[in-house]
């Protein structure tokens, strides 16, 4: 019994000593969390008498159910600058307020204006040529990364994001 044991003990250690030529390298991995935020842009009216718009999400961008859609507003450019701000964005006027919001699925996002002033005096710097921009992140990405997503330029440095590849979106009434 002994002997059958002694030859059993050196045989695995033969075995897991011996080394044979090596395989294949394998392709590489990711270095660490690869997040890819996609994002699609529209300029659109928003006139009377809904004040809405569906921005059709382009066929090159998969959104799915558990997705996150946010939405900013180009509000202005400083220096050659585009400022961004998250909707709902929300405008005081004298005589009320108006404000910016959306909802969305995995096919359109419904930009709207609503408020406690009379949206048709409204003048066009509210309804004439307004630019969105629509970054789809992962909802988990979304909810545990920490980032302020009301700052564009920390959402658009942490997940690489690049104005060169923007989709522009289409828009129906």
């Amino acid at each position: 019994m002994k002997k059958i044991l002694s030859i059993l003990i050196l045989a695995s250690i033969f075995l897991v000593s011996c080394e044979g030529d090596r395989g294949p390298q394998g392709p590489p991995g990711d270095d660490g969390l690869n997040i890819v935020g996609q994002t699609f842009e529209a300029t659109v009216d928003l006139t009377a008498p809904e004040y809405s718009v569906f921005v059709e999400i382009p066929g090159s961008v998969e959104v799915l159910d558990s997705d996150v859609i946010l939405v900013y507003l180009l509000e202005s450019v400083e220096n050659g600058e585009d400022v961004w701000s998250l909707l709902p964005q929300t405008f005081y006027l004298e005589d009320g307020e108006v404000q910016y919001n959306y909802n969305h699925t995995t096919v359109d996002v419904n930009i709207y204006l609503h408020g406690t002033v009379n949206l048709d005096d409204l003048g066009p710097e509210f309804t004439e040529d307004q630019t969105f921009r629509m970054v789809v992140l992962p909802s988990d990405f979304a909810l545990n990364s920490g980032i302020d997503f009301s700052n564009y330029q920390s959402l658009k440095t942490a997940i690489d994001l690049s104005d060169n590849n923007i989709t522009k979106a289409q828009v129906h009434n």
